[in-house]
C-alpha cells in the first residue's frame, strides 16, 4: 500500500467535515459561520487527499484475481470511493454553479445525504486498514506535519476556488455564509414552502384556533387571533432554510416576550416549548424566545396554510426548522433548551 497514512487521515478530513457541516446546519447566525468555513476546508483537504489516494484505489478496482478473493472489501472500498467523490463533487458544484436541484431535492441536500451515507463506510475503511499504521504513528513528526500539510492545501483550494468564483463572476458568490441562495426575498408568500419532515396538516380554522400557554406560569393562557392583533410588531428577518434557499421577509405579529408577560413567567423557569398542530417542537431558551415573533403577517399579506397560517414562529438567527408552523400552544419548562435533540426526529 503506497499510502497507509491516508486511510486516518480519510478519518479525520471525513469526521471533520461530517461534525462541522451538521453544527453548520444548526445554526443561522454569523457566530456559526466558523463551523462552516472549517467544513469547506476538510472538505477541499479531502480533494487534496484524493490525489495522492485515487491511483492507490483504482489499482486493486481493476485486479481480478483482488475481486475473486477478496469481494466485499473491494465493493466497500468501491463504495466509499464512489460516494465520497458524489459527495464532494455535489458540493463544490452547489458552492459555485448556484441553486439547483434534481429529483425534487437540492443540490446541498443531496450533498448532506451523501455525506451522512458516506460517514458508515469511513469509518469500516479506517478499520479494515488499520493494521497498516505502525503504533508509533502518531509520535512521528512527519505524521503531524503531513496533517497540517493536508490542512493547508484544504484551505489553499478554498480560498482559490473562492477567488476564481468572484473573478468569473459565478453565482456561488452571492450566496450566503451558510452556503444558501436567496429566493424571493420581500416577495410576501411567494418565497419557497418547505416543511421538516415533510408536515403537510389540513388547514388550521383561524376561527377555531387558539393559542395554548402553559407550564410554570402564573396564569394559563387561551389566545384568540384577536388577542394577537393588539400589540402589532414588525420585524425583518432572514429565513435559512437547510435546503440551500434564503428569504428575508417583512414580518408582522406579537412578540413572544409580550404573551409570557401576560401568562407570568415562574421563577425556575428555563426554556419553552413551541409546539406545532402536527406534534413538531422546538425548545429554545427564555431568553433567546424573548425577541421572536409570532408571525401572522409576512410581507402585509396573511401568511398563507403552506407558510404556517394562522401562527408562525420568527426565529431570526436559527435556520428554518427551528421557525415552527401552525404553532398552537407554548409550554415553559423547568429545564433547560437543550434537553432536545440538535435536528427535530418527529
Amino acid at each position: 500500500m503506497a499510502f497507509p497514512w491516508a486511510n486516518v487521515f480519510i478519518l479525520i478530513m471525513g469526521g471533520l467535515s461530517l461534525v462541522s457541516g451538521l453544527l453548520g446546519l444548526i445554526g443561522g447566525s454569523p457566530d456559526w459561520a466558523l463551523a462552516l468555513d472549517v467544513h469547506r476546508i476538510s472538505g477541499f483537504a479531502l480533494v487534496a487527499l484524493l490525489l495522492w489516494k485515487v491511483r492507490n484505489v483504482l489499482t486493486p478496482l481493476t485486479n481480478t484475481g483482488l475481486w475473486k478473493r477478496r469481494p466485499t472489501l473491494l465493493l466497500g472500498s468501491s463504495a466509499l470511493f464512489l460516494l465520497l467523490l458524489a459527495a464532494l463533487i455535489m458540493g463544490i458544484v452547489w458552492s459555485h454553479a448556484g441553486y439547483f436541484a434534481y429529483l425534487g431535492f437540492s443540490g446541498v441536500s443531496w450533498h448532506i445525504y451523501l455525506s451522512l451515507l458516506l460517514a458508515p463506510f469511513v469509518a469500516w475503511h479506517a478499520a479494515t486498514h488499520s493494521w497498516t499504521l505502525k503504533p508509533r504513528f502518531w509520535a512521528e513528526r512527519r505524521s503531524f506535519l503531513r496533517l497540517a500539510g493536508l490542512g493547508v492545501a484544504g484551505l489553499a483550494l478554498w480560498r482559490a476556488g473562492e477567488l476564481a468564483a468572484g473573478v468569473l463572476a459565478l453565482p456561488g458568490e452571492d450566496r450566503r455564509f451558510t452556503g444558501s441562495y436567496e429566493r424571493s426575498s420581500f416577495a410576501g408568500n411567494a418565497f419557497p414552502t418547505t416543511s421538516w419532515l415533510n408536515d403537510d396538516p389540513d388547514p388550521v380554522d383561524g376561527d377555531k384556533w387558539r393559542l395554548n400557554v402553559t407550564g410554570l406560569v402564573q396564569r394559563d393562557l387561551s389566545l384568540v387571533l384577536d388577542d394577537l392583533a393588539h400589540s402589532p410588531e414588525n420585524t425583518t428577518a432572514v429565513l435559512d432554510c437547510t435546503g440551500g434557499w434564503h428569504s428575508t421577509q417583512e414580518w408582522k405579529g406579537i412578540l413572544l416576550r409580550d404573551v409570557l408577560q401576560s401568562a407570568g413567567v415562574e421563577p425556575g423557569a428555563g426554556s419553552i416549548t413551541v409546539r406545532s398542530v402536527t406534534g413538531y417542537q422546538r425548545r429554545f431558551s427564555l431568553g433567546e424566545a424573548g425577541g421572536y415573533l409570532l408571525a401572522t403577517h409576512v410581507g402585509g399579506e396573511p401568511i398563507s396554510h403552506g407558510h404556517g397560517s394562522p401562527v408562525r414562529l420568527v426565529a431570526p438567527g436559527k435556520r428554518g426548522f427551528e421557525w415552527v408552523k401552525w404553532v398552537e400552544s407554548i409550554h415553559v419548562n423547568d429545564t433547560g433548551k437543550w434537553w432536545q435533540s440538535p435536528f427535530p426526529l418527529t
